[in-house]
Formats: structure tokens, C-alpha cells, sequence
């Protein structure tokens, strides 16, 4: 008996949720729900506002993702209503992908695979940033990367510099032949 995937358009928040996977994109998630019972229920495409009003009702789930820039936010979101997220490495939901999907990647297939892959007790995962790491980890990067421009920057002006006296000294020379 294969499991199916039923597709519908919002979180049913009278359900009990053992797991929901989700797959965080720039405008809207992708969402696998697995019940209680056993029932797959799966959202391809899923507004941040829908998604945090439906969690803000749920009670406590699994929530699971992959890293990515919206990662932090949505898990600090999720556990100040009582939910408990587990991070998942690409790689992992990737192999899963692979094996599982015959590496059909979609939406939904990574969210699936987030939800099954917190089933593991073995996998590893990823922490994700508190307000204070995310202000350090902001520093740090601004700092790096002006650094990096101030050595591109002193390099261009010492190879400039260098054509100008190259040439300067190429002119010097000829006008004292010259004479």
C-alpha cells in the first residue's frame, strides 16, 4: 500500500500535527503535514502571513526546514508560540531526494523529506541563531567585507600609481637622450 499525498490549500488547525515540514522559499513555503494518524497532507505554496497565523493556533508541533537566510526568523517565530524546530542540513534532504523521489526535486518532495528526516534519531542538525549571534554574525560579515574592498581598493591605486611612474620614468628617459 503506497502512502499518498493529499494536496489541500491550508493548515487545518482543529489536526493533530506530528510533523510539519516546510520548504522556506523568498515569497511563500511549501508544507508537508503528517497527522497523528498517519495522513500526508502537502501545500505547494503557502503565504508567511497564512503560515504564521495557522501556527500561532496549532498546538505544539515539530516544525522542520533547511537552513537558508528566513531560517532564524521562523524558528525564533515558531518556538516563542511553543513549537520545537529541528534544522536540517540540504545535504541530508538532498540524499533523501535521491533516494526516496528519484531525485525529483521539488517544493514538496524537500518539505516531505524534512518531515521524514526528523524521524531520524541519528541526523545531526543544524542550530539555528539567537538576536545576539545574528547581530555578531551581521558585524563580522560587514567587517569582512569592507576589508576585502579596502585591499581591492589600495591594490587598483598601487597598480595606477605604478603605470603613472612607469611611464613617468620612460619620458624622463627619452628627454635626457635627447639632448
Amino acid at each position: 500500500m503506497s502512502i499518498k499525498r493529499i494536496l489541500v490549500n491550508t493548515i487545518d488547525t482543529d489536526l493533530e500535527y506530528e510533523v510539519i515540514g516546510i520548504d522556506l522559499a523568498k515569497n511563500c513555503v511549501s508544507a508537508i503535514l503528517l497527522t497523528t494518524d498517519g495522513e500526508i497532507f502537502g501545500i505547494d505554496r503557502l503565504d508567511y502571513q497564512e503560515l504564521e497565523k495557522s501556527a500561532q493556533e496549532l498546538s505544539p508541533t515539530i516544525f522542520a526546514m533547511e537552513p537558508c537566510t528566513e531560517m532564524n526568523y521562523m524558528v525564533q517565530k515558531l518556538e516563542d508560540w511553543g513549537h520545537h524546530c529541528i534544522v536540517i542540513s540540504g545535504k541530508n534532504v538532498k540524499d533523501y531526494v535521491e533516494s526516496h523521489f528519484s531525485n525529483q526535486k521539488t517544493d514538496l518532495n524537500d518539505a516531505q523529506a524534512l518531515a521524514f528526516l526528523t524521524k531520524d534519531t541519528q541526523l545531526r542538525t543544524v542550530k539555528a541563531k539567537d538576536p545576539e549571534q545574528l547581530k555578531y554574525a551581521s558585524l563580522t560579515t560587514l567587517r569582512e567585507q569592507y576589508v576585502k574592498q579596502y585591499r581591492q581598493t589600495m591594490m587598483s591605486l598601487k597598480g595606477i600609481c605604478q603605470v603613472w611612474v612607469d611611464f613617468f620614468e620612460i619620458n624622463v628617459e627619452k628627454i635626457s637622450n635627447f639632448r
